[in-house]
């Protein structure tokens, strides 16, 4: 979807959940492009889960303009029948946004604009991200991961699966080389950290009992 966000164009789109439980584009006034292979509306909570992953790339580069850039954001106006939702555009910020929004990619052209990019920058990072977090024998490169996506957006679309626009951006943020995980390397290094007090409360603590000790001794 083509949206200059310096512009106030009062734009607007209606949206259905799908039987998959993603919201998808039914009608829009905007008359920018959209690319039908980069489908669907980003919910708060998938909003919000992005923004979470989205955390983890900060100390290996993430630019917030260029994720900003990436999407216009739009609040609900009105429930309509059918589990339809009218949605109007908002100039709120993913990052800091006050209320519950929905988000569309910001696309100019066929494979072009501000969510492109967004794409390639965040592919850069998780392979970065990827690349501290393993030793690999050889470490790895962006255009083998960019390969491996998009054979496997190619078979869900040989398959008939359309890919919601929510997919895509996760397949990349969530991506680990098979025979690897992430998350249980997380799920160690957070074990080990809770195994004791934080420092503060440790220290808290050792006050405490050194004050009965004083209020005892006589």
């Amino acid at each position: 979807m083509a949206t200059d966000r310096s512009e106030n164009r009062n734009n607007w789109c209606v949206v259905y959940l799908g039987d998959d439980y993603n919201w998808w584009i039914h009608e829009m006034n905007d008359d920018g492009y959209y690319d039908p292979e980069v489908s669907g509306a980003i919910d708060p909570k998938q909003v919000e889960r992005m923004v979470d992953l989205l955390a983890q790339l900060k100390q290996y580069g993430l630019n917030d303009e260029v994720v900003n850039g990436a999407f216009v954001p739009y609040a609900i106006e009105k429930e309509m029948p059918k589990e339809m939702l009218k949605l109007t555009e908002t100039k709120d910020d993913i990052f800091n946004s006050r209320e519950h929004i929905f988000c569309l990619p910001n696309i100019t052209g066929e494979h072009e604009g501000p969510f492109i990019d967004f794409l390639d920058h965040i592919i850069v990072l998780r392979v970065k991200l990827l690349n501290a977090s393993f030793d690999f024998k050889q470490p790895l490169n962006v255009e083998e991961i960019e390969d491996i996506l998009h054979a496997e957006r190619q078979e869900r679309y040989v398959s008939g699966v359309k890919m919601h626009v929510f997919d895509e951006i996760v397949s990349v943020l969530d991506y680990v080389p098979l025979g690897y995980n992430l998350e249980e390397d997380e799920m160690e290094n957070k074990s080990l950290e809770e195994e004791g007090l934080p420092l503060s409360e440790f220290d808290s603590q050792i006050d405490e009992s050194l004050d009965i000790i004083d209020e005892k001794a006589w």
